[in-house]
């Protein structure tokens, strides 16, 4: 919502005549002819209006109209729009803090522009969506526009007593259009779905293309089943898909099958490959064991050599001492004896660790000939297994896999081929059964009148207790029970209707309506543009212009008119009503309200004589 923080008309050489107004309760009070209803005619030309409907002498030096607006979010729109007609320029701003050419937008869409004009701009400014409304019984959508609204945010002195309704306003083609809007305040929801019904014979036309369009589609389809063969009812998509599921599952456990049986074979040659790595590696130690056996016989061989000389080295004779060539004498072959008696000892010891060492290698090679006995039987085995796992899977897996896919492969052509005769019978029974039905539309016959979608029946409800809400509060004589006319779209106050009330009354009556719609949207948070403007509540059937309206001259009890103005106090911020009066409220509303004297023609030193400044002598 948004709520009017200035009017502002400015000029050459001229002071600007402005009024500003605050949140929640506003009233302009003063003389006639001081520029009060002027002020609903300039808001009427900034919401769009071709040119601005009243002319006052005051407001010709003036070229330009200015208005500034605030949202809920404390931001600031203004319009300019120069007084001569034509388009307006948008400003993010405040009337004092332009600094730029603004924007350009038009004052009203003409045709299927997409232009910006002043509804897109005021609507998001509003919070309010883009809304399509249906504006006749065809159907036909159009948009909802700031003008759509205003005979509820903007009641001019002669509509508030006039007899007319304060959804619809003056009579014109727009009549659906604004009780579309009543509904869409109520309840938020449009008609941006609504498909619109066409003209007869464009109807008629459209159908017998569309007819003849089916006959051309249908003769390749009938002509497809007749030369098609009637499916057996054992050759059915149904049984075929069963079929397929139970060659898919056989499939599926051949494929586990080929799996586990791959594993196995692959597991066997890793085996095996481990098991010959192994009796290769066996191999090698066990030559190389061999040959150091050998080489300790020969060292035993050698030992015993040399312990065997010793043996008889003391046994000789006459001896040459090999080690002085001198013969051998007594003390000198006690010498000898005593080192062949070492060596002989030495030779044994030597031996002894060598027949151990060979004792040990012996038993060394026996294990690594047993290590190779056992590897060689896991080749072996791992070679069986290898060859049962290669077997099993060339000669019966794979041959079982290619069979199944093959039966699938035509099982699947074959489900094709059914589906394609089941589809072309369901077209052709689609587009016979449409055929008909469009022969029969265009015969008119079983064409039922459209019917539209009430207005929302909970929501109306509550928007009538907001009225007797008003009511109560203004002190209203009588029960104050309030129902909606859907008929005349106006309300009934205790079983009577507005119209049939004095101007006065009707007046009362109009406000209490306007305010109510502006508090129920705000509380629901509905779609409304958050201001009501009303020119003369209490006074309007005394104005010149109440001389052609119709009805009775009214005046409301002064305990009516009393409880208005300390309601009017009591209005909450976050909507904005503004009174204009001849009358003045009491000092204790004018207190507390956003208030504006007029004061014209008696205006005193300190009063201001009305909306446009006059020069006075002092």
């Amino acid at each position: 919502m948004f709520q009017i923080r200035e009017i502002r008309l400015s000029g050459p050489s001229v002071e600007d005549a402005s009024i500003k107004f605050g949140p929640g309760p506003n009233v302009v009070a003063g003389e006639s002819d001081t520029g009060k209803s002027y002020l609903l005619h300039c808001l009427d030309y900034i919401f769009g209006a071709e040119e601005l409907k009243k002319r006052i002498p005051q407001a010709e030096p003036y070229d330009e109209l200015k208005v500034e607006f605030q949202n809920t979010a404390g931001d600031y729109l203004t319009l300019v729009r120069n007084l001569s007609g034509g388009d307006l320029k948008a400003h993010g701003s405040q009337i004092d803090t332009i600094d730029s050419e603004g924007k350009e937008i038009a004052y009203r869409r003409h045709g299927k522009s997409k232009a910006d004009d002043v509804t897109s701009v005021l609507f998001p400014f509003a919070g309010i969506k883009e809304a399509m409304l249906r504006k006749d019984s065809d159907g036909k959508v159009q948009r909802l526009t700031i003008r759509t609204f205003l005979p509820t945010i903007i009641v001019d002195e002669v509509s508030v007593i006039e007899e007319q309704s304060p959804v619809l306003g003056r009579g014109g083609f727009d009549e659906t259009a604004r009780k579309r809007m009543f509904a869409y305040m109520l309840s938020g929801k449009d008609d941006s779905g609504v498909v619109a019904s066409e003209k007869k014979a464009i109807v008629t036309a459209r159908l017998n293309a569309q007819v003849a369009l089916i006959d051309d589609l249908l003769v390749p389809l009938e002509h497809q089943l007749q030369t098609t063969p009637n499916d057996q009812p054992e050759d059915s998509i149904e049984q075929v898909d069963e079929t397929i599921s139970r060659v898919s599952d056989e499939l599926a456990a051949i494929e586990t099958e080929h799996t586990t049986l791959l594993n196995e074979r692959n597991t066997a040659s890793d085996l095996r490959t481990k098991a010959e790595t192994q009796v290769l590696a066996i191999d090698q130690l066990l030559t190389r064991y061999q040959l150091l056996s050998e080489h300790y016989t020969s060292d035993l061989n050698r030992l015993d050599f040399v312990a065997e000389g010793a043996h008889y080295f003391d046994r000789l004779q006459t001896v040459i001492c090999p080690l002085c060539g001198q013969s051998m004498d007594d003390e000198h072959a006690h010498k000898a004896a005593q080192a062949s008696a070492d060596i002989y000892e030495a030779a044994r010891a030597e031996a002894a660790k060598i027949l151990a060492q060979r004792a040990d290698l012996e038993d060394a090679i026996g294990s690594l000939e047993r290590r190779r006995e056992a590897r060689d039987k896991e080749s072996a085995e791992a070679l069986v297994a290898y060859h049962l796992a290669e077997a099993r899977l060339s000669a019966i897996l794979q041959p079982a896999a290619a069979n199944r896919t093959a039966q699938l492969r035509r099982l699947n052509e074959r489900r094709l081929e059914l589906e394609s005769v089941r589809n072309t019978s369901e077209q052709v029974d689609t587009l016979r059964a449409l055929k008909a039905e469009l022969e029969q539309s265009n015969t008119g016959k079983g064409k039922a009148k459209k019917q539209w979608e009430s207005l929302p029946g909970t929501s109306l409800l509550a928007f009538c207790k907001e009225v007797e809400a008003v009511l109560q509060e203004w002190k209203w004589e009588g029960e104050g029970r309030v129902e909606f006319d859907e008929k005349t779209f106006d309300i009934k106050v205790d079983g009577q209707t507005r119209q049939s009330h004095g101007k006065g009354f009707r007046a009362v009556l109009y406000s209490a309506f306007v305010i109510a719609l502006v508090r129920y949207c705000q509380k629901k948070k509905l779609p409304h543009p958050g201001i009501v403007v009303i020119d003369s509540p209490l006074t309007s059937y005394k104005r010149r212009g109440a001389r052609d309206v119709k009805g009775p001259d009214s005046a409301v009890s002064s305990g009516v008119e009393a409880a208005f103005w300390e309601a009017l106090a009591k209005i909450a911020n976050e909507v904005q009503v503004i009174i204009v009066e001849n009358k003045e409220p009491p000092p204790n509303v004018a207190a507390v309200v956003h208030y504006e004297w007029f004061a014209g023609n008696e205006a005193g030193p300190d009063d201001r004589v009305g909306f446009i400044p006059e020069t006075r002598d002092n």
